[in-house]
Parts: structure tokens; sequence; C-alpha cells
């Protein structure tokens, strides 16, 4: 297992309370994945939040992580959020990305799984030995942590041929017999599992473990050092998205809806995790041990070269 960390201050992971006069707001760029893992920016924004903190917000969607990175590093936007597991291989890569508050929390629930036929063969994760999968993207964690829960329960991930499918055509590809299985995230859960011809072989999310970051909010060395209050607003405003969220999930979902162009009925129903409100090194950890686990990591990188810890 990879080396924790001092824990980060708690005065960051509280997220103290801060405001500001209109007049003093403070341009803040934010790049982010249009999903509900991001979901925080979403509410702050529309909640007044980051007004609040004193910040002019200006957020920007992409599909890819691997975009948002790269927005932050060319210093095109301020903060952005991916996944930590991202963040880890970029940071072993030697980019100067750096983790500042919590994203989409893990807790257990079906926000990401492996489905089969329904009436097919494959029942258990042995079945799938000497099998094909489709996975998001190949060397991305969906991929990982789907060999981590095959490995856990008692198949063999090394005989699986791992393929790259498009999300939104993973179910056809199960039903054509192109892969026998398919690693999926919400809402393609929701949506593979409404039509009545799929089964969950297995919850990938819950294997990696009981409660994880699954992805955070970040952005480089160079900004953070010079806007460390920025910084610190910004980091108010997202946590105050993540606690009303969670107190609130009919409501959120409208606003989630909003942004995210999700069906407002799909937003509603679709199986929703915690948003992250500490940024505890625990939570980030299992991320690192399963990447190092399958050896993706270049270099090898600790929560404390990853983490902002404001002297």
């Amino acid at each position: 297992m990879l080396a924790l960390s001092a824990a980060i201050p708690a005065g960051l992971a509280a997220g103290a309370a801060l405001s500001a006069g209109a007049a003093d707001l403070t341009k803040s760029r934010i790049s982010t994945v249009n999903s509900e893992t991001s979901g925080a920016a979403m509410y702050a924004q529309d909640l007044g939040f980051f007004t609040q903190a004193g910040l002019e917000a200006d957020l920007a969607f992409f599909q890819s992580g691997a975009v948002v990175v790269n927005a932050i590093v060319s210093g095109s936007a301020d903060f952005g959020s991916s996944a930590v597991s991202s963040l880890a291989l970029a940071r072993g890569r030697g980019l100067p990305v750096i983790i500042v508050a919590a994203g989409g929390l893990s807790t257990g629930k079906l926000i990401a799984g492996v489905i089969a036929l329904k009436d097919g063969p494959i029942r258990t994760p042995a079945d799938l030995n000497g099998k094909t999968m489709a996975v998001s993207g190949l060397g991305s964690f969906s991929q990982y942590s789907t060999q981590y829960w095959i490995d856990k329960n008692g198949g063999d991930s090394r005989s699986v041929k791992f393929v790259e499918v498009p999300v939104p055509e993973m179910a056809a590809a199960i039903e054509t017999h192109r892969v026998d299985a398919a690693a999926l995230f919400e809402p393609g859960i929701t949506l593979a599992m409404a039509t009545g011809s799929f089964k969950v072989l297995g919850n990938t999310s819950a294997a990696v473990a009981s409660h994880w970051l699954t992805s955070v909010w970040f952005s480089t060395d160079t900004y953070v050092q010079k806007n460390p209050d920025a910084t610190r607003r910004f980091v108010s405003a997202i946590r105050q998205g993540a606690l009303w969220s969670n107190s609130h999930r009919a409501e959120s979902s409208v606003i989630l809806a909003k942004y995210t162009k999700l069906a407002p009925d799909l937003a509603a129903r679709m199986v929703r995790d915690e948003q992250g409100t500490v940024l505890n090194p625990e939570l980030l950890q299992p991320n690192l041990d399963v990447l190092a686990r399958y050896n993706a990591l270049p270099n090898p990188v600790t929560i404390g070269q990853l983490v902002w810890n404001p002297r």
C-alpha cells in the first residue's frame, strides 16, 4: 500500500465560511466533466454559493476528464474536476496538478458495475475468464476497478480481453455478442436495466472500498501558490454545494438535469451517491492502491504529493 500523508488541515477540510461584496468578486474559470460527480459546482452556481464566497464563476463543461486536466495545466482554467486516478497518473507524469476539494463520494451504491445479458451464461466473475469485456477506455480506472472486482471475487482478470467501446454502444455490443459483458456507470446502468435485457453481475465501485472519493476538484501548484485566498473561497463554495445536495436529493436532480442536459426523469431516478464534503486522505488512497496493484502508475505517487497543503 502506498504511504499516506499527514491529515489535511482541519480549516481547509471544514471549508470556513467566506464571503465578499459584489464589487469584490474574483473571476474563477471552472472546467468540469459533464456528470453528476461534478454536481457540487452546478449546485454552487445555481444557488449562489460561488457569489457568496466572493467568486464570479465561469463554468465550462466537457465530456472527458483528460480535456479538463489539459485546460487546467495549460492555464485556460483555474479549477477543474476529474477522477482521482487521472490526477495521480498526471502527477506521475510530472504535471503540476494539485487536489483542493472533495468531489464524488462512493458509499457502496451501484454507481459503477458490470452488466451482462439477463438470460446469458455469465453469472459470476469467474464466468468472465477468457471472455471479452467492454470498457469506456483502455487503461482507465473503469478497467482497473473492474479487474479488481474480478480478481477479488474468484475470477482471473489476466484472462479477460478488454476492448474499448463508447458507453452509448455498450448495450448493443452485448446484445450482438461482440462482447460478453460491459463495465458501465450511471446513468448508463439505469438505462440498460430499464430495457429488461440485462442483469448486474457486480458493483465495481463497492469492490474498490466501502467509502472512497471517485473524483475531486483540483488546480495547479502555481495557481494555488499565487491565489490561496481564491482557492479557499472556491473550496468553501464547493463544500456548500455538496452539503446542500446531500440533503436535497429531489431538488438537486432538477439542477443536475439543467446543467447536464439529462432528461429530468432520468436525473431523478438514476442511482446517485454522495458528494464528498471532506478531503480525507483515507478516501483518496483506494484509487492509488488499485492503480499500484495493476502497475498503472508511471512513477510512484503519494497522497502528500497530490493534495494542497496551505501554510
